[in-house]
């Protein structure tokens, strides 16, 4: 979801706020790049261009995309301009970037590298520049934190995808006969995952209209009380949506410990091995091997 105009315009005020950034300075700093020969504003442009291109870090879109947005970028940059309209256009050039596959690092040497030719250009231009710089200086930075804010955003929602991409891996339901799905578990079950496992167990039986479930637990690594209370409200909240739950894998050492945790399984149909509960749910369907 992309932040909405009121988001930007608070992110504005606490950039200005937070590197002690005055409209004062803007006004200063806008008013002293005008005073910059334009040809020589192009001439620092340029040699970001030219630094890209021999560099390798940057795909030839985001090239191409930078020289065709020059004007708009020397009068955003040099110029100082920022804004709420500043930050919103900038946070999605940052982005693209980055979805181009451009670095934190690769980014980062771009704007120094701008920044730094355009701080020349200050002390160039107008005598006494310190002011010039100290806050052209803070604007940089202020750059600098859009790109590393949205660097962190990306990861974020890398992160969240990957998850989702785990999370639909962990729970593998798969139809293996006609009315008859099977989830094979694997590994550690906590409450995190069994929520998502329920959830992808009830979703596949409701777009299935399947009448018989299959729970695998030979590959789980330990079963304790609170797995073994996972699996009953597994087969419970199956049972809810009009399918037969069974679980197979019961091994000599999971049966042992399920009865000296003394958890009462006699509603939960269960078997020995994955064939077996397969037998069992296609003979009960009243289906033909």
């Amino acid at each position: 979801m992309q932040p909405s105009s009121s988001t930007y315009e608070q992110l504005y005020h606490y950039y200005k706020t937070t590197y002690f950034l005055t409209e004062e300075e803007l006004e200063a700093l806008q008013l002293a790049a005008d005073k910059i020969p334009y040809k020589e504003k192009e001439v620092v442009f340029q040699g970001i261009i030219d630094w890209m291109e021999v560099s390798n870090l940057f795909p030839e879109i985001t090239i191409t995309a930078s020289v065709a947005h020059k004007e708009a970028i020397l009068t955003d940059l040099v110029g100082a301009r920022l804004s709420a309209n500043y930050i919103e256009r900038h946070t999605e050039i940052r982005r693209n970037f980055l979805a181009a596959g451009v670095s934190l690092e690769s980014f980062t040497q771009l704007l120094v590298r701008f920044h730094e030719g355009i701080t020349q250009l200050f002390i160039k231009h107008n005598e006494n520049a310190l002011n010039l710089v100290l806050a052209y200086k803070k604007f940089s930075q202020i750059d600098l934190d859009i790109l590393t804010k949205e660097y962190r955003e990306k990861m974020t929602r890398d992160l969240e995808k990957q998850n989702e991409a785990l999370r639909e891996l962990s729970t593998p339901v798969a139809q293996i006969w006609e009315n008859i799905l099977l989830l094979p578990l694997v590994g550690f079950i906590d409450s995190k995952r069994s929520k998502d496992v329920m959830e992808a167990m009830l979703d596949n039986i409701a777009d299935k209209q399947a009448k018989f479930f299959i729970l695998d637990i030979s590959g789980v690594a330990i079963v304790d009380t609170a797995v073994a209370n996972h699996l009953i409200k597994m087969t419970k909240a199956a049972r809810l949506m009009g399918a037969k739950c069974v679980i197979s894998g019961i091994s000599g050492t999971i049966a042992q410990t399920i009865v000296e945790l003394g958890i009462a399984i006699d509603e939960i149909e269960t078997t020995g091995s994955m064939k077996d509960a397969l037998k069992w749910a296609i003979k009960e369907s009243g289906s033909q091997l």
